[in-house]
């Protein structure tokens, strides 16, 4: 039980840095090899619904179906169970998006996986996120994940009354992911992440991810 205080203490240094990038590398529960690098891009539209709409928040304005944005991010192995990875997303008539977080495998079994994920981001607001991964490889090339997203964000600049939205706001994702193995080098996946709570919105995304051994 004792490793699992190293998530906050690795945490840190994290909390003192910049925003670079954040949310998961790619929304699996696998970690990467030791000692590798990955990079990959991640195009998305956003899907905007029905009544109040956590969206606006991002800048975009809450009359638009939806927007498109695409993710650059990138992952360092630490060691076999803990990843560090960061994200850049550009969003199209909103906010860029910067964050950094760690990923930690829990567990591992012949075929499935099970990780915790912690990072922080600026978009609009500041926010802090927490992601538990689930991981079943019934193939080798055939990767299916699903999890439970949580981003709690702040708004300290925003006007409540015009935005009609608290200044702190939790938001609640399902990610269900598809992920393919071309070969040891080559990911591409299909993702939704499903909106779970008031203030949050779908996501359909597909990438490609590069592990740089």
């Amino acid at each position: 039980m004792k490793r699992y205080f190293l998530i906050p203490l690795l945490m840190f240094p994290i909390l003192l840095s910049p925003m670079a990038a954040a949310g998961q590398v790619v929304n699996y529960a696998k970690t990467l090899p030791v000692r590798s690098f990955s990079i990959g891009l991640s195009p998305a539209w956003h899907l905007n619904k029905d009544g109040v709409s956590g969206i606006r928040n991002q800048g975009v304005d809450v009359s638009e179906p939806g927007t498109f944005s695409a993710a650059l991010t990138g992952g360092y192995s630490l060691n076999y169970s803990m990843d560090l990875g960061a994200r850049y997303m550009y969003t199209h008539g909103g906010k860029h998006y910067f964050g950094v977080d760690l990923q930690y495998l829990i567990h591992e079994a012949r075929q499935s996986y099970f990780s915790l994920v912690a990072g922080l981001h600026r978009w609009e607001g500041y926010g802090v996120d927490l992601t538990g991964l689930f991981t079943w490889s019934p193939r080798y090339f055939l990767n299916l994940t699903v999890g439970l997203d949580v981003d709690v964000d702040y708004f300290p600049e925003d006007d409540e009354a015009e935005i009609d939205m608290p200044s702190v706001a939790p938001k609640f994702w399902v990610p269900v992911n598809i992920g393919f193995n071309a070969n040891d080098v080559l990911i591409l996946f299909l993702e939704y992440e499903i909106w779970v709570s008031k203030w949050a919105w779908s996501v359909a995304s597909l990438g490609v991810n590069i592990v740089i051994r």
